[in-house]
């Protein structure tokens, strides 16, 4: 990939289909101030910073921010990168938006790495759910009124999605969930609440995609 014309001069980068998508559901962005959690390898990060947001994007992982960063030297897009694990992190001031590609089970990604039932057979996934819940509820926390929180997973589990964004409802009255419908989404990619849920038969004509969940949900107030 790398050897492809316009790599190295940093026209483009590489997301798959489904990746790509949930940063399209904010609609513009321009000049908004954007935490992007879990941020690395940075595609998130870059849609962003490329639509005009003041983007600071954090993860717990310096080594893998490494990659985030040479991303953002190689496109010549700006972005604070911040090595800091979330749940004791904060930012300075309230915020317009918060991306949260949360860890998940990765499940959304078995058509490209068939192998990762064998790799991690019969995981236990509570923990990960429970980190999941912790997370959505801190970043709704460093919200503005009336602003928002793009929350997704490269899960094909409800529990990792519908399941989640149904009981973060149920702990914060007053979210709702408003996504912007970018063009080129199709009307079957979307739950009855609202929510993209995206699968690997989707999009055949093109390769199809990862399996991902995503949602926007508004804070009250604004």
């Amino acid at each position: 990939v790398s050897t492809l014309p316009g790599f190295a001069e940093g026209r483009w980068w590489v997301q798959d289909a489904a990746a790509a998508m949930p940063a399209r559901l904010l609609g513009d962005v321009a000049g908004l101030r954007v935490v992007d959690l879990c941020a690395a390898p940075g595609g998130k990060t870059m849609q962003l910073a490329a639509g005009g947001a003041q983007v600071a994007a954090v993860d717990l992982s310096d080594s893998r921010l490494d990659r985030l960063r040479d991303n953002l030297a190689r496109t010549g897009l700006q972005a604070e990168v911040i090595a800091a694990d979330a749940l004791g992190w904060y930012p300075p001031e309230p915020v317009d938006i918060v991306v949260l590609d949360a860890p998940c089970s990765a499940t959304g990604t078995l058509r490209r790495h068939p192998d990762l039932p064998y790799a991690r057979p019969a995981p236990d996934l509570a923990p990960l759910f429970e980190l999941q819940a912790a997370l959505i509820d801190r970043a709704l926390g460093w919200l503005k009124p009336g602003g928002r929180l793009l929350y997704c997973t490269c899960s094909l589990l409800p529990r990792e999605g519908e399941a989640q964004a149904a009981a973060a409802m149920e702990r914060h009255p007053g979210l709702t969930v408003a996504p912007h419908r970018p063009e080129g989404a199709r009307d079957d990619w979307w739950t009855a609440e609202g929510h993209l849920r995206l699968r690997p038969d989707f999009w055949p004509e093109r390769g199809h995609m990862d399996g991902f969940f995503a949602t926007v949900f508004t804070k009250p107030g604004g």
